[in-house]
């Protein structure tokens, strides 16, 4: 499994070799041009990047689809994650639906035709969760599944969910962060499955900001703002950047 270290733009730049795995957020692509710049250097040099609609950032609501389609074009992603809603697989669905027949993807499509498409998998609960992705498992034209941390919330653990679907799983999954609760040893077995493509977090550069290791994991709280405020305070690189290798490591199953 790949890790896609998600940081604040202050710190791109000093995590830029750990890992050529991205999970990208729109409204930073769009308001933050070095944000931007960064992200658009990636894909030129062809790492994989993953530009996502922002739904967790924005309190459940994706951004709307033209803005997604308008950071695309600013930065020409491996993949675009189109517009979810957390805990709601009926709306997300007929969101897809709407979004499939829209004149803003037809136009990504057009200007950046080798784009990869991938949807979120919702559900208030655990049977709608697994009819929702019972149903975008079938859907041609999907490439990659996402799997939000939200599910760990419904199944007690998101390896429980991959536990479930493994057998039946077609297409490759990024997990979408990771639930509070999680703890380094249910990050190693959701690596295990090897349907599992990646995973995103920016928790190894919150425990350097707070002069923490990886050996502190679940000894951060809740911080929503942290990738949208500025960051002037002085951080250990050196700290930083270990975390960050540490976790990439952990996730390729090669931690000692």
């Amino acid at each position: 499994m790949k890790a896609a270290i998600v940081s604040p733009v202050e710190y791109l730049s000093h995590i830029q070799s750990v890992s050529n795995y991205h999970l990208v957020l729109t409204h930073l692509v769009i308001h933050n041009h070095r944000y931007q710049e960064f992200y658009r250097q990636r894909s030129k040099a062809g790492e994989y990047v993953i530009l996502d609609n922002g739904a967790v950032e924005k309190n459940g609501h994706s951004v709307p689809m033209r803005d997604v389609v308008t950071a695309a074009m600013l930065i020409k992603p491996t993949v675009v994650i189109l517009p979810d809603f957390l805990f709601d697989g009926e709306r997300t669905l007929d969101e897809l639906e709407s979004t499939a027949k829209s004149p803003g993807l037809r136009f990504l499509k057009r200007i950046h035709p080798d784009v990869k498409i991938a949807v979120v998998v919702q559900g208030i609960d655990r049977a709608e969760w697994l009819q929702s992705f019972d149903i975008l498992n079938d859907i041609d034209g999907v490439d990659l599944l996402c799997i939000p941390k939200v599910t760990g919330q419904t199944f007690g653990a998101r390896w429980k969910v991959l536990e479930l679907i493994k057998r039946r799983v077609r297409r490759p999954c990024h997990l979408l962060g990771f639930w509070c609760q999680a703890t380094l040893d249910d990050i190693r077995r959701e690596a295990s499955y090897p349907f599992v493509q990646g995973i995103d977090t920016p928790k190894p550069v919150r425990l350097a900001v707070q002069g923490k290791s990886l050996a502190q994991w679940n000894e951060l709280e809740h911080d929503r703002s942290f990738l949208d405020r500025r960051h002037g305070e002085v951080v250990d690189l050196e700290l930083l950047k270990r975390n960050c290798a540490e976790f990439v490591e952990l996730c390729r199953g090669t931690d000692k």
